[in-house]
């Protein structure tokens, strides 16, 4: 029996996951933290947009680009900005 490859998106536990995350950040006061630390977004799509989306991605085990590939990214932003963020977050 040959083992499947392909991700399987799970749309119906995006919300409650997307919904953790942000308790997690709000409970923990992450983006305080992080602006005490100097991180800072001086233009463009908003810090928390960016950070909750790649949290988001940790739990179902996928990628921007598997998402881009397979037409089910949920992202408000484009991918340049995604990999501009990873490369450089000030």
């Amino acid at each position: 029996c040959a083992m499947s490859s392909l991700p399987s998106f799970d749309t119906e536990n995006e919300p409650k996951i997307a919904r953790s995350v942000e308790k997690f950040f709000k409970d923990y006061k992450v983006m305080e933290l992080l602006r005490r630390c100097g991180l800072r977004k001086s233009e463009g799509i908003p810090l928390w947009s960016i950070l909750s989306y790649i949290f988001s991605n940790v739990f179902p085990d996928r990628s921007m680009y598997m998402q881009q590939k397979y037409g089910k990214c949920t992202a408000g932003f484009s991918k340049n900005t995604y990999y501009r963020f990873m490369q450089n977050p000030h």
